[in-house]
Order: C-alpha cells, then structure tokens, then sequence
C-alpha cells in the first residue's frame, strides 16, 4: 500500500494572514476598476471556475465577449512586478480555460504600482497597473500543460524517493519532504554555509555531507567559509580584537544606540506613502553621553491618533537627537538609514537633520558581518537575535509577547486600525514599547561586551 504525506494543516501565522488580507484588499479594488463597469457587450464574472476531471483553476476577473463567446482572464496580484510565478499561475488558468472549452485571446496581470504615492483619498485608476501578459503567457502554456501532465503521473505512481540533493530552493534541507525522508539532519548544517544550488551544496549533499566539521580539509572555500568551518570545528571563537577596540574608539560621544520599527502595508494607509513603503511608527534610543556615563533611555510609539506616525517621529528623535548626535549606533545600516532618507524626502524641515544621522551611523553589526568575532555559537549568523544570547545571556528575546520586528508591525497595525479592544490596545502598547527598548539595549550590552575584551 502507498502512504501519500500530507502534512497536518497549519495554522496561519500573523504574516500569512496579512498577506492574505492584502491579497483580497487588491483584488477588491480591481473590480472597481473602469475596464470592469458595465457594458452591454462585456459580461464581467469575478472568480469564475475552469474545471474538468483532473484539473481545477479560478480566475479573479472574466470578460466574456457576449457575440463571439471569447474570454480575457485577468489574475490580480497584491505585487508590483510582473513575477515570473505570477505568469505561470496566469498560464495556467489559461490551459484549464482551454481544457474547458473556452477561447482566451488576453491575459493580463494586475499589479500594484510602486510610483503611487497616496494622497489621503485613494485611486484605484493609479494605484493598479493592467499588464498584458498574453504573449508570456502563450510561450509557456504548451511546458504547463506538460508539468500537468507530469504532475498527475506523479500523484498517480509510487512515493517517490527523495535524495538530499532535492531539496526546494527556498527552504534547503528544511523542506518538507527533505526532513521527513532525513529525520536526523542536523539543526545547523552546510546548507547554512553555501547558497541554494551551488555546486559547492550539492557535492557536499551528493556525498552525505551535513555537518559542517565534516567538511573535507581539500574542499575548496572562501576565506569566509573557511573561518565558519575553522570556529565550527575548533568550537572555540575567533576574535580580532585589535582591530574591533580600534574602530570603536573611533567613536564619538554621545554614543546613541537606535532602532526602528515600521510598517509596509501593500496599499498605502498613510499620506506621501507608496505601496510597501516602509513607515516608521517607533524608535528606541539608548544613550552614554560620555565615557562611563549613565546610561539613558527615550523612546516614541505612534498610537495613530490623528496625526502621521513618521511626522511624530521626526519630531521626537529631532528633540531628542538635534544638536547631540555624536554617533549612532544602529544594526544593519540600511535598513535605518533608508528610513532616515525616506523621513527626510516626506518632511523637508527635517531633512538636514536625517542627513546628519545618516552621517554619524555606525553598524555594530558589521562587527560580527565581517568575521571579526566569530562564535560556534551564532552558527555562522550575524542577526542581533543570535548575537545576543551568545555574548549577553543576562538578556533574551525569548517567552516574550513580541519577539520579532514582523509581529511588531502587525500588531501595531491592529491597534492602530482599531482592530483591538481599548485593553488589547494598551497590552499590545506595552508590548511593542518593551520589544523595541530590548532591541537598543541589546545593542548596548553587545557594545560593553566588545570594548571589554
């Protein structure tokens, strides 16, 4: 007898529902669009079925031509691009349509345009891009209908066996069907070291290679690989500290450890906002004025109570920053500094000022990016979150409401679109004030652990 796996239904993660509900939110206001309206010739049907014995797709939007019978099929997408996946999905809505019977002369996408910016009342007619994607489509409906074709053979025939080699791309030797056929793959493994496809990988996997230690001494590396399997098999860390005290005595006081926390909803929500544009609602900032002095603490959380959350920022950090910046302290400069620029293009009075921090950044994390302290223990990674219970276990994300800056925004934004009762919305207050004040404070312990060495 053959056992299909099919794996237990998941619950929905935070993101996952959000992305779902941007979904929906775009294809609701495609079909407000003009090219939808009524028309005497036109018969507009949104998520009609194509269906036959084996095959199953629904299109988001149908014109059907009423004298000719012929159909355009429109797939609407909550991207800005048209994505390759996004055509083959296309594609192959087109083949079942066929199978069915019906004549398709058009396909297109719908996606968003990422040159909108909102202006406080929503355009449909300029926020969404029509694609005609019918030539793409066409080029590959004949290779859909073969992965079809390949598909029910498959789902028809035995459990294929699978080698470590087949992994899927995105999640390397953690897909699915990878760890069920190898339960006892190791938590950290080669897969983490070398890019999805290289052949470095797949000679390593081809060969039964999981463990990093394991690495042959011929193989061929980088010198960056080659430190990450060195710390790997000594188990012991490997620090410059001759050239970490040099660059943070550079520093200049006041030193101000910052950290952002934003949103990027799919539609804009805020005014001069674009599609996913990142916008800041939160700050953290730790501050030494001097050397070996008190630590301090300030911070700003937007509760989106009438005014725009990145101009109560501005204004905040400008009071607390203006005239002080000294040097500020961030982990992973672009993500601060390309808010740093956005705040400044969105509100002109602030622009010097934004400039002028960008002037001062300093990434801590470039410390540990560019290997100058490695540890068996960040397992070859350099993100705060495996920094900082290697280096300061005195402090830990762990058991905490809000752990990650992805639920950060989600649940911010639930509080601040009044999804939550008013209790919710003090609870999540809290919470979010308590996950970004850890974020500088960690960076802070990070900094006293390094300049001890």
């Amino acid at each position: 007898m053959t056992i299909i796996f099919r794996p237990p239904p998941a619950e929905l993660s935070l993101n996952d529902q959000l992305r779902r509900e941007a979904g929906y939110e775009v294809e609701g206001l495609a079909r407000t669009l003009k090219r939808f309206s009524a028309n005497p010739s036109i018969e507009v049907r949104f998520g009609e079925v194509f269906e036959t014995a084996t095959l199953y797709a629904k299109a988001d939007i149908v014109l059907r031509d009423l004298a000719t019978g012929e159909i355009e099929l429109f797939e609407v997408k909550s991207g800005t691009s048209a994505k390759d996946e996004y055509i083959n999905d296309l594609a192959f809505q087109c083949f079942a349509a066929t199978e069915c019977g019906q004549k398709v002369t058009r396909a297109h996408l719908i996606t968003l345009d990422n040159s909108y910016v909102f202006d406080g009342e929503l355009d449909p007619e300029s926020l969404l891009r029509i694609n005609d994607e019918t030539e793409a489509v066409m080029d590959r409906i004949d290779a859909i209908g073969q992965q079809a074709k390949d598909a029910l053979a498959l789902i028809a025939g035995p459990e294929p066996k699978v080698a470590l080699t087949d992994y899927c791309k995105p999640n390397k030797l953690d897909c699915l069907a990878i760890r069920r056929t190898f339960p006892d793959i190791p938590e950290y493994n080669v897969s983490h070291l070398f890019n999805a496809g290289s052949k470095k990988l797949n000679s390593l996997l081809a060969n039964g290679i999981l463990n990093i230690s394991d690495i042959p001494s011929h193989f061929k590396l980088t010198d960056r690989e080659s430190l990450i399997v060195e710390v790997e098999r000594s188990g012991l860390p490997k620090i410059d500290i001759e050239t970490i005290r040099g660059e943070l005595g550079e520093l200049k006081y006041p030193l101000n450890f910052l950290d952002y926390e934003s949103f990027n909803p799919a539609v804009p929500k805020f005014v001069k906002t674009r599609p996913y544009q990142q916008m800041v609602f939160q700050y953290s900032l730790h501050t030494i004025d001097e050397f070996g002095g008190e630590l301090k603490h300030s911070y700003h959380l937007s509760r989106n109570d009438g005014r725009h959350p990145t101009e109560e920022i501005a204004e905040r950090l400008f009071e607390d920053l203006n005239g002080r910046v000294g040097t500020v302290l961030i982990w992973s400069e672009g993500f601060e500094t390309k808010r740093n620029d956005e705040i400044g293009e969105m509100y002109q009075e602030f622009a010097a000022f934004f400039a002028e921090l960008n002037g001062a950044v300093y990434d801590l994390r470039k410390i540990f990016s560019r290997r100058l302290y490695m540890h068996p223990g960040f397992r070859g990674r350099d993100s705060i979150k495996k920094v900082l219970p290697v280096l300061c276990q005195h402090l830990t994300y762990e058991g905490k409401p809000i752990a990650d800056g992805l639920t950060a925004s989600i649940k911010w934004f639930h509080m601040a679109t009044g999804r939550c009762t008013a209790e919710e919305s003090e609870t999540i207050y809290r919470d979010l004030s308590d996950y970004c004040h850890l974020d500088t404070l960690a960076m802070v312990e990070i900094y006293k652990h390094l300049i001890s060495l």
